[in-house]
């Protein structure tokens, strides 16, 4: 008995599957033909123009939208619209208030207030970016604060997942009747439009001295903190984002022995940073935390000195004098907000830089070098 019942258990289960994958097109005279495969036709801007369709017995038809109302593929729903005086088929991606449409690869959002627009993506030297401008977005949502808030803070890179998101929370929202405004953007709004801000600086420097040209395979890591102070000029460019630093920090002197291969090393490094840069600060993350990435070009002032001697009787001191260099760097960090207290977390990389010495007396001269990479941790207090 229970061989019957499996059997309409699979017929029926069949049936079902094969009715929910089926395609339909419903055309303006009423009727509705089902197919066995429906491909589209794009035009060369890459809308959906046409309805290319095959049955069982291989026969094909090519369908203009002029006759067609809807489509139904692989459980999708596509429907003709018009826009900028053409018809185009577009698929359901989220229908409600706000509802989200597709064709080929453009997006579409259509409400009561402002119809059916395209949402463009976002376009850097003539490439077109896999993202979506934030202009149009924000005029559909600006009736939802929650909306608001989640499109500014991706304004930079609004996918089509982020998109989707902000749709669905503005579907799911309490519409207010007046304009909402995300917090981040009443902030900035309110904020003065140039300003500057001062610093002092903490922190510790991981470096490297390789002195291979007067001792061959000696060097020396070591840590050392760093004072110092900064200036920040904050500007309106690039929405608020782009500012200049001008900083000048003080590593405190270390020492540093060898006696390797037969030569007396002496030294104590200490230098003086003298650097103006610019930062690109990402303002919308959260609340607390504006990370940003930045470049700085300056001096190195060096008060280091560097004494060498071979071990051999009677052999010259050579007491160098230290040259001070032109220098750059590049740094990642964030902004970190306590209430109205503002602190600077910074990580800065600092590429090898080659350090000249010097060392002349009488008709004798010597040119050498030693060569410094590192990093460092600083810590500002902004005032």
């Amino acid at each position: 008995m229970k061989n019957p019942f499996i059997y309409l258990l699979v017929l029926t289960t069949s049936f079902v599957f094969a009715q929910s994958n089926s395609s339909t097109i419903s055309f303006k005279d009423g009727t509705t033909k089902q197919f066995d495969k429906i491909s589209f036709e794009y035009n060369i801007e890459d809308y959906i123009i046409g309805v290319k369709t095959k049955t069982d017995d291989n026969d094909k038809k090519t369908y203009t939208l002029n006759d067609v109302v809807s489509v139904r593929r692989n459980g999708v729903n596509f429907n003709t619209k018009q826009y900028k005086k053409n018809t185009y088929l577009f698929e359901d991606v989220i229908i409600g208030t706000l509802s989200l449409y597709r064709s080929g690869e453009h997006y579409f959002l259509d409400n009561e207030e402002y119809s059916l627009r395209e949402i463009p993506k976002v376009v850097i030297d003539e490439k077109t970016l896999n993202r979506f401008e934030y202009s149009t977005l924000t005029l559909f949502v600006n009736k939802c604060k929650e909306a608001q808030e989640l499109a500014y803070n991706k304004n930079q890179s609004i996918s089509i997942s982020a998109l989707k998101e902000i749709v669905e929370t503005y579907n799911t929202c309490s519409l207010s009747d007046d304009t909402q405004f995300a917090d981040n953007i009443i902030t900035l709004a309110n904020a003065p439009d140039e300003f500057i801000e001062i610093a002092i600086n903490a922190g510790y420097s991981f470096l490297n001295s390789d002195f291979d040209d007067l001792s061959p395979g000696v060097s020396n890591s070591y840590g050392t903190p760093i004072i110092g102070v900064q200036v920040y000029m904050n500007t309106n460019m690039l929405n608020k984002r782009l500012g200049f630093v001008a900083s000048v920090d003080y590593s405190l002197p270390k020492k540093f022995n060898s006696t390797s291969n037969n030569v007396f090393l002496n030294t104590k490094t200490a230098y003086l940073s003298a650097m103006i840069g610019t930062r690109y600060t990402f303002n919308n993350v959260n609340k607390t935390f504006s990370p940003y990435i930045g470049f700085n070009g300056g001096f190195l002032f060096n008060s280091s000195s560097v004494t060498a001697q071979r071990n051999i009787v009677g052999s010259p001191i050579f007491d160098f004098d230290t040259t001070n260099e032109l220098n750059y760097n590049f740094c990642v960090g964030t902004y970190i907000y306590f209430g109205k207290q503002k602190l600077d977390f910074n990580i800065l990389y600092q590429p090898e830089i080659d350090l000249g010495l010097e060392y002349t007396e009488n008709l004798s001269s010597q040119i050498s070098f030693y060569t410094v990479t590192g990093f460092q941790l600083k810590v500002s207090y902004i005032f």
